[in-house]
């Protein structure tokens, strides 16, 4: 096999003006184009970075108001929680009153009705005492009938006394 010197030189030339050529008109522009596509890029990706960023941002202040709320949920809470209390409270303390209330009427009732059976009591009384006083009037009066009439309104009226206590 034979090198063909002059073609090997041909072919050197060619490629050089080939490269001259392309240098001359294509590398510069391609070059350009390139560089042009690469600040798109950078800016396309400072542009994210930037998004990114914000959104971030964004993301913190709704963590933030979350919390926020939650907080203020917490304390509308306890807020609701001590005003429950409260009512709770002052709902004892009218039922406390009303018993105390009712608790006096009852016992003024039960004195009321108390003195009432007393007078009626002493009424009775009265008219024991007073059909007593018929019969030894009626009756003759020797000391051994006047003794037993004695005894027995004496008896009555303790009587009287006994269902007096037991009511």
């Amino acid at each position: 096999m034979q090198l063909d010197y002059g073609q090997i030189v041909t072919q050197i030339l060619g490629f050089l003006i080939v490269l001259w050529i392309m240098k001359r008109f294509a590398w510069k522009p391609l070059l350009r184009i390139l560089e042009e596509r690469k600040k798109r890029v950078q800016s396309e990706l400072d542009e994210a970075e930037r998004r990114k960023a914000d959104m971030e941002a964004l993301r913190q202040q709704y963590e933030d108001k979350l919390k926020s709320i939650d907080a203020e949920a917490r304390v509308r809470l306890q807020e609701a929680v001590k005003n429950a209390q409260k009512i709770a409270s002052e709902i004892k303390e009218e039922a406390r009153t009303d018993v105390k209330e009712m608790l006096g009427r009852a016992r003024d009732e039960i004195a009321r009705d108390r003195a009432q059976a007393l007078v009626e009591l002493r009424n009775e009384v009265v008219n024991m005492a007073v059909k007593a006083s018929e019969k030894i009037l009626r009756q003759t009066l020797d000391a051994e009938k006047h003794r037993k009439m004695i005894a027995d309104f004496i008896k009555d009226l303790d009587q009287v006394d006994a269902q007096s206590k037991h009511s």
